[in-house]
């Protein structure tokens, strides 16, 4: 197996999470579950240019033209993309790669900005369309960028948050850009950093939707390859901890900021195989110590529910074999979910409305990065307990 950035050949296997379903498919009946599909989910790293990749790459069209997530129910994440759009206020033409339901579309109407999305989930493109909210359906590609361009010209700022992470070919995709891009314009790309997701054993972040989890590192060598250069980076915190990262044409910006070079120099330093084996083995202990903390509060007689069914919890709960033995339901805001079960091992996603009649002791806090937001939508008053690592939490 090679890595699919940089060619190199000696891609090394560092974690094996088991047999895995697809993280954003929630299945409805006891029918569904007979038909859900199990991939092996293996993490690969490349020495060479610090890449972290799948070892099994599903088909995108599966993936996402019929999607469960819709970003606008995640206040923190409303307010990120609020700033985003500030930040972008004097861009002329945006265009927003991976737009879901318009979270950043709609800021930017609101100060005036001409924006578009491109959004290959039908669903939830229909959303930000009923909501007035310019978006195209469909993959970004040659020839997408290539309508855009025609029809609305050239973009001085693309953006890609939590997008570049789930493409199969990102070398498409950065040609794609090109084509729309105006000459001085800027790539603006937000990452999840497998620097947090090592530092914090993350692992839950590892799934089938997302194919690479990129380092600085490997980004400025993916960008290397197509003339294309990093002019700034910055860390922000959705998702746990991500890199905001500006791409421009070689030659066309000022260069690297210092940040860059920092961060690089950063990674250099601790991004290893040797580092990646203590990583596995401080997963195996978290996943092992969660576990042992239900069985506790089962013991002890203690209902436990959950809140929020992002995809880390199909990754989190199959390979702990953790199910609704364990953790009876789990609370989502998107209505999109509600009524489903979580992949592979099916515990019922209920409304919020649930915990008035049916109150746990222990509430699991899955999407925890959001647990301030979390605990004043439950009223502070619930025995909180966080997954990773495990620990109870005020």
């Amino acid at each position: 197996m090679k890595c699919a950035l940089c060619d190199s050949l000696a891609l090394t296997e560092f974690l094996d999470l088991g047999k895995q379903p697809l993280a954003n498919k929630y299945p409805t009946s006891a029918a569904e579950f007979e038909r859900e599909d199990f991939f092996p989910l293996t993490m690969h790293f490349c020495p060479s240019c610090k890449n972290v990749q799948l070892g099994t790459m599903i088909s995108r069209q599966r993936m996402f033209e019929d999607y469960y997530y819709l970003s606008s129910v995640n206040r923190g994440l409303v307010r990120h993309f609020e700033g985003l759009a500030k930040e972008l206020s004097r861009s002329n033409f945006v265009v927003d790669v991976g737009s879901n339901d318009g979270i950043l579309l709609k800021p930017l109407k609101e100060l005036g900005v001409r924006a578009l999305g491109v959004e290959p989930s039908i669903n939830v493109s229909k959303i930000a369309n009923d909501a007035g909210l310019e978006t195209v359906c469909s993959f970004f590609d040659g020839p997408a960028a290539a309508s855009i361009e025609k029809k609305y010209g050239k973009s001085d700022a693309i953006v890609a948050s939590s997008v570049f992470t789930h493409l199969d070919n990102p070398h498409e995709f950065i040609e794609a850009a090109a084509v729309l891009l105006a000459p001085a314009g800027r790539l603006i790309i937000e990452v999840e950093y497998i620097g947090n997701i090592l530092s914090h054993i993350q692992y839950e972040r590892f799934y089938l939707d997302r194919i690479f989890y990129y380092s600085l590192t490997s980004l400025r060598a993916l960008f290397a390859r197509h003339a294309m250069e990093i002019a700034d980076v910055e860390k922000i915190e959705p998702h746990g901890g991500s890199l905001r990262v500006t791409v421009q044409r070689k030659g066309e910006g000022s260069g690297a900021s210092a940040r860059v070079a920092e961060l690089i120099a950063e990674e250099d330093g601790w991004l290893t195989l040797e580092q990646l084996k203590k990583f596995k083995a401080e997963v195996d202990t978290q996943t092992q110590a969660f576990r042992a903390a239900l069985e506790g509060f089962k013991k002890s007689g203690l209902l436990v529910g959950g809140y929020g069914a992002p995809a880390r919890v199909s990754t989190i709960c199959n390979f702990g074999h953790i199910g609704p033995e364990l953790i009876e339901f789990t609370v989502d805001d998107s209505p999109l979910k509600q009524g489903r079960f979580t992949p592979g091992t099916h515990i019922p996603i209920v409304k919020a409305s649930h915990l008035e009649t049916r109150r746990p002791d222990v509430l699991v806090v899955f999407a925890y990065e959001y647990f301030a937001d979390i605990k004043v939508k439950t009223g502070g008053s619930y025995r909180y307990f966080l997954p990773i690592p495990p620990r109870e939490i005020q």
